[in-house]
């Protein structure tokens, strides 16, 4: 199954109270199967959660890129119940550096729908969904919000599966310099012949 990314420019995200409204989604980077980097003047903030059915723990992981594709800020950590929380450490992270002008990308496209409407606030995790509505139009300019297919988000996924080793209570943010594995998940996108 193909799954289209829809992507949202600053022309076409709209704040209207507690939503973020869309007024033209366009298909968006279609075929591609790697991460790529961000215009110059904007950092990437790619995200993931995983769970685990049987114990119903959570986990996320986040990074984010310059237009070098450099990783500036990434993160890791587990919690019990929720996995949308990746977008919140994300957007959290960001915000505490001063970041705003954004890209965002994740492999759910209902997290998508989520952040640019209201229609998953009564779903299980929709004050996560309000509370990240809320801190995108407070403090930062998203250039797009897009949905990615797994492999354009693999840094992001693999960093999530980390968060399952984490203490609940100690989650991992690091700055440049960044430890060792998330260089080398960085690296791995670099050596992409389709990074570019």
């Amino acid at each position: 199954m193909r799954v289209e990314a829809i992507t949202l420019t600053a022309h076409e995200v709209i704040s209207q109270g507690d939503d973020v409204r869309t007024t033209n989604p366009r298909p968006a980077a279609v075929g591609r199967r790697s991460w790529h980097p961000p215009p110059v003047d904007v950092l990437k903030i790619n995200f993931d959660g995983a769970s685990k059915a049987a114990t119903k723990e959570g986990a996320w992981g986040f990074i984010i890129r310059d237009s070098d594709g450099q990783a500036i800020v990434a993160g890791s950590g587990r919690l019990s119940l929720v996995v949308d929380a990746a977008c919140i450490a994300a957007l959290d992270a960001a915000m505490v550096r001063g970041i705003s002008r954004v890209i965002i990308e994740t492999d759910s496209t209902n997290l998508v729908s989520a952040l640019c409407s209201n229609a998953f606030d009564r779903a299980p995790g929709g004050t996560i969904f309000s509370e990240a509505r809320s801190i995108l139009m407070q403090h930062f300019v998203p250039v797009s919000i897009s949905s990615i297919s797994r492999t354009c988000n693999r840094c992001a996924h693999e960093l999530a599966s980390l968060g399952f080793a984490r203490d609940p209570d100690l989650p991992g943010v690091w700055d440049d310099p960044l430890p060792k594995f998330v260089s080398t998940l960085v690296d791995r996108d670099h050596a992409d012949p389709e990074f570019a």
